[in-house]
């Protein structure tokens, strides 16, 4: 959820509490004081029905407003209000009354009055005030939201430019980022902070690469010149043991060169030097493996089968497509049964390279880890590669088994 939206949520939220609370205490406060007056009203209907029928014996009554009876009972009970229900016959409804009842000795008679006095009219009242109070609050608050709705997208459209400008920022644009000046002091705070942060990933993303680039080469010279005197004093007359620690000297050095090129490889993956910028066809590519493979499938007597249902077609780099199916093919190859099966299955949407070969421990979430493989001679990279080509190109790579070793990749959605 957006900062805006959840500002805008909660002024709704909040104004909808303080709204039905204050309405709610508006009603009640209104209630009491309208009962109250109701209630004086009566009491000055009694002073002056008293004072009436002191004066000339006469006993007014106007039922259900008035209701005066003698009594036999003595005064001295105190006087009670209570709310009672009589019938509108005028009407034919049920009207409610604030019903105020005493005893008083006038001229030596006892006398029960019971003064009543309509609520029904006064509840209308009280709800239309409690309404009126309600729209004008509610009017208030909407206008408030809607300037205050107004003002924060004001506010907040540079801070939306510039967060925009910080998710188009690219490392390898070597561009440097351009955000909005503020007036907001803490705006301004936080774009000073990451045009610092991107000055420094910058710097620190150009050391890097020049590093591995010069790592690149540094490395594999000397590895390449070490290969070749080897190779050259090979050909001299050397004694059989001298002739083994030559020759086991020369593989510990291609090994050596190949785990330099697979960890460069892997630094520039995750530094985004390549670019996807082509649609390769995975029967292409695997048309063409199959004649570079094919001296390694009739050197271990491998059977290899394609099925293609469609082709798949995906946007990435040429070269990284090559390299990740080349070592799911090698993989398949290396770790595979003489005269064992390969399976490959490409129809749209997914590729599957299944191999026979023993079993092993690793799971989906193990085989493609760096440094992990179920052969001495690997150093078991190929794997951790295609993952990290499989991921920059929005691929999906998943590992499973049955009588088969699986891989199968397919876009994600």
């Amino acid at each position: 959820m957006k900062f805006l939206a959840r500002i805008n949520r909660n002024y709704l939220v909040l104004f909808t509490i303080v709204l039905c609370g204050i309405t709610f205490a508006g009603y009640v406060i209104l209630h009491i004081v309208i009962m109250r007056g109701v209630k004086e009203n009566l009491l000055t209907r009694e002073y002056l029905i008293v004072k009436q029928m002191g004066e000339t014996g006469e006993i007014p009554n106007l039922r259900p407003v008035i209701e005066i009876t003698r009594t036999n009972e003595e005064p001295g009970i105190k006087p009670a209000f209570k709310e009672v229900v009589i019938r509108n016959e005028l009407e034919s409804e049920d009207e409610k009354y604030l019903e105020y009842s005493n005893r008083v000795n006038i001229n030596g008679t006892n006398y029960l009055i019971k003064l009543r006095q309509s609520v029904f009219e006064n509840e209308d009242l009280i709800l239309i005030l409690a309404s009126i109070l309600f729209t004008l609050m509610a009017s208030a608050f909407i206008i408030s939201f809607l300037l205050t709705k107004r003002m924060n997208r004001t506010v907040w459209a540079d801070f939306e430019d510039n967060l925009h400008e910080i998710e188009n920022f690219d490392l390898m644009q070597n561009k440097s980022i351009s955000l909005n000046h503020s007036d907001t002091e803490e705006f301004e705070r936080l774009n000073k902070v990451v045009t610092g942060m991107t000055e420094k990933l910058q710097s620190d993303y150009r050391i890097l690469k020049e590093f591995t680039e010069n790592a690149s080469h540094e490395i594999q010279t000397p590895l390449s010149i070490a290969l070749l005197n080897l190779e050259e004093i090979m050909q001299l007359d050397l004694q059989e043991e001298a002739f083994h620690k030559v020759a086991s000297t020369i593989s510990a050095l291609k090994r050596l060169s190949v785990l330099n090129q697979s960890l460069i490889l892997l630094t520039k993956i995750e530094n985004k030097q390549f670019t996807a910028d082509k649609v390769v066809s995975f029967e292409e590519i695997i048309s063409r493996k199959k004649e570079e493979f094919s001296s390694l499938f009739e050197a271990k007597a491998l059977d290899l089968k394609v099925v293609i249902e469609n082709d798949l077609q995906v946007k990435m780099n040429e070269l990284l497509a090559d390299i990740m199916i080349g070592n799911l093919l090698s993989n398949a190859v290396n770790h595979n049964l003489k005269g064992g099966k390969i399976r490959i299955l490409i129809k749209s949407g997914t590729f599957e390279i299944c191999n026979t070969g023993g079993d092993n421990l690793f799971t989906n979430e193990t085989i493609f880890n760096r440094f992990v493989s179920g052969n001495l001679k690997s150093y078991g990279l190929g794997l951790a590669i295609v993952k990290k080509i499989c991921e920059i190109h929005h691929l999906e790579i998943q590992y499973f088994k049955d009588e088969l070793h699986h891989f199968v990749i397919v876009p994600k959605s």
